[in-house]
């Protein structure tokens, strides 16, 4: 879990990587109206604003917002819980998800060296919490692991449409002239902070992978990722096999009289199997009863 946080992390962190100076020479700024400008540059990519304060080429600008937003697909693509090969539309969808972020640029003062301090309240999305819920469904209910990538493209799509945000947080964006360039420029580590507070990671993942710690009758659902990474295939079936009972309410006769030898129960059990491999190699801790009332929870 904490290497999915920090890998997904730095893809948040790319975006606001382009070099960013805000004006040549010492005089007056409007640090709301630069701080305004870089966001709409850095979220929407759109650069006019901020090439015209700056004096920069929109081109330019342009060129290193589209090599970031190839970063960004490629660390995505990377982390472990999604493990697919998405194809070229999830560049689309990394944009849309910059694109509904939500800030104020409230207002801006000068300290005591003449650089600029600009307060901007940024109100966290629960959309990667929703993301992963929906990915997990989306493994959970495809019966061919090759529409993964499209299924989870729709999951995407549908969290950005679903988000809610939470209360505004304030943080201090810092311009500061430097001497040796005759520039005011943007901290870097700041808009880097600010990035990663767009959204809530912390809570996208405890809340959906955190134990809960109940102890369960069938001894099937007490098992964790050791237990079901040890356990051989016909061991897994069987567990599978209580995960459908306990989640549809079958019976023990209804159980009996399922044919494990026949392919569409053969394939239901295997896309079974691969959900819960998906889950497990993304860094969840989770029992397989936990897995079970996350199963029944999206019913």
């Amino acid at each position: 879990m904490k290497k999915w946080k920090s890998r997904l992390a730095l893809a948040l962190a790319v975006v606001l990587l382009i070099p960013v100076l805000a004006g040549c020479g010492r005089k007056e700024l409007d640090g709301v109206k630069v701080v305004e400008a870089y966001l709409k540059a850095q979220t929407k990519g759109e650069f006019d604003d901020y090439a015209k304060l700056t004096g920069t080429d929109e081109k330019k600008l342009k060129k290193e917002y589209e090599r970031t937003l190839d970063e960004m697909t490629e660390i995505f693509e990377e982390v472990e819980i999604f493990n697919v090969d998405f194809g070229e539309n999830f560049r689309k969808e990394i944009k849309n998800i910059l694109s509904t972020v939500k800030y104020d640029v409230v207002s801006s003062q000068k300290d005591e060296d003449d650089n600029y301090v600009v307060d901007v309240d940024v109100y966290p999305s629960d959309i990667f919490g929703l993301m992963f819920a929906k990915v997990m469904e989306a493994a959970k209910t495809t019966e061919d692991t090759a529409e993964l990538g499209d299924m989870m493209l729709q999951a995407f799509r549908d969290a950005v449409e679903e988000q809610s945000y939470g209360d505004a947080v304030r943080f201090q964006i810092h311009i500061i002239y430097n001497e040796d360039a005759k520039q005011y420029e943007i901290s870097q580590e700041d808009t880097e902070e600010l990035a990663m507070s767009f959204y809530d990671l912390e809570g996208a993942m405890e809340n959906l992978l955190a134990p809960s710690g109940t102890v369960y009758d069938n001894p099937y659902f007490n098992w964790t990722v050791t237990e079901w990474n040890a356990a051989p295939e016909e061991e897994k079936t069987q567990c599978c096999l209580a995960i459908i009972q306990d989640a549809w309410g079958l019976s023990d006769e209804d159980i009996a009289g399922i044919d494990i030898n026949d392919p569409q129960i053969q394939a239901a059990i295997q896309q079974m199997k691969d959900g819960i491999d998906i889950s497990y190699s993304g860094g969840a801790n989770i029992s397989i009863g936990d897995y079970v009332e996350l199963i029944k929870s999206g019913m």
